[in-house]
């Protein structure tokens, strides 16, 4: 694993990044971007299947050093008023600048879009530790010194799905600065959310770590977008859902209590059946009653290891993702 950092390799991954994301564009539109103090006219590109604006123009020098400037924000800008950045994904121009939250990876044939979860916005209470702690995705360690101790992968090049992993990152971007700042909106189902969250506070220590030090870490980054879509769906069904550091996520009740715990997995591979099973059993021991325990994966398990599961009583929900959309099989039967 290598982190791109010639100038001509990261200028084709960034034309090849914006052609992907114009094969989404539905209109071209004059809005005033940038920051507080200094706005202008520029034009950007909107995808009506994402929602999702962008402009991705080419270079831009600051206090960052030189790198391209890839702006992005959610919904439709009006034309010639204020469209709000809600994240950058930008990379440098060349070299390594630690400075920049993103860069481009190359894993044997891959190259992945990553990203530190270094946000700004200019509010207070906005930052990279806050962001990390409320991801849906998973943030992991790479084995090299010109990168963060931990990156998030935000999608593979060549992956169909690239556009609405950026999609679902640009929208928990929204999401995490507006929980940073208080600003999330408040309900009357709120009440047993926060006692359960006060209880793990005060019982468990430690976050969920993922660890990929040799081999492919692409598949990842598909974890948010699944975890995302599954919650989506289970909101649908009118049910009270929410996650935490330990748990993707999890069924609870008005009375605070957890129905059911939801552990996504991108792989069925023995390292990542170890870690599902450890996360599930370890995170959850202390719960009463005991929640319905969940493990979320791509595919149908053997026979050996249905069986395994079965006497462990942790049920196995199969999804199928494509083009951005994620289908469950069966997902009435979990709730």
């Amino acid at each position: 694993m290598r982190v791109i950092t010639q100038k001509p390799e990261i200028k084709r991954l960034h034309h090849k990044l914006t052609k992907k994301l114009e094969n989404f564009a539905s209109e071209t539109i004059i809005a005033r971007t940038g920051h507080k103090g200094n706005s202008f006219d520029k034009e950007v590109k909107y995808s009506e299947e994402l929602d999702i604006w962008w402009d991705m123009g080419g270079y831009s020098k600051g206090k960052s050093g030189v790198r391209y400037w890839n702006a992005f924000g959610i919904g439709k800008p009006i034309p010639k008023r204020i469209a709000n950045i809600i994240c950058e994904i930008n990379y440098p121009e060349e070299g390594i600048n630690k400075r920049v939250a993103a860069n481009w990876v190359q894993d044997g044939r891959d190259f992945l879009l990553v990203h530190s979860g270094k946000i700004g916005g200019g509010r207070k209470g906005i930052g990279k530790n806050g962001f990390i702690e409320n991801y849906s995705g998973s943030f992991q360690e790479i084995d090299s010194l010109d990168l963060p101790n931990q990156v998030t992968v935000i999608g593979n090049l060549k992956d169909e799905n690239l556009p609405y992993q950026i999609k679902n990152f640009v929208y928990e971007a929204s999401r995490i600065k507006d929980l940073l700042v208080g600003n999330e909106a408040k309900t009357t189902i709120a009440e047993p959310l926060e006692k359960i969250k006060h209880s793990f506070n005060e019982e468990f220590v430690g976050t969920k770590e993922y660890k990929h030090r040799k081999g492919k870490v692409s598949a990842t980054a598909n974890h948010g977008l699944v975890v995302n879509n599954l919650k989506k769906r289970i909101e649908e069904m009118g049910l009270l859902v929410a996650n935490d550091q330990q748990r993707d996520l999890y069924i609870y009740n008005k009375k605070a209590k957890i129905e059911s715990v939801f552990e996504v997995k991108t792989s069925l591979k023995s390292q990542s059946i170890f870690t599902a099973v450890g996360q599930l059993f370890v995170n959850n021991a202390r719960l009463n009653p005991q929640p319905r325990l969940i493990y979320v994966i791509p595919e149908k398990p053997n026979k050996n290891l249905s069986k395994t599961f079965k006497k462990l009583n942790i049920e196995t929900l199969v999804y199928h993702l494509s083009k951005g959309k994620t289908s469950f099989n069966k997902l009435e039967k979990f709730i």
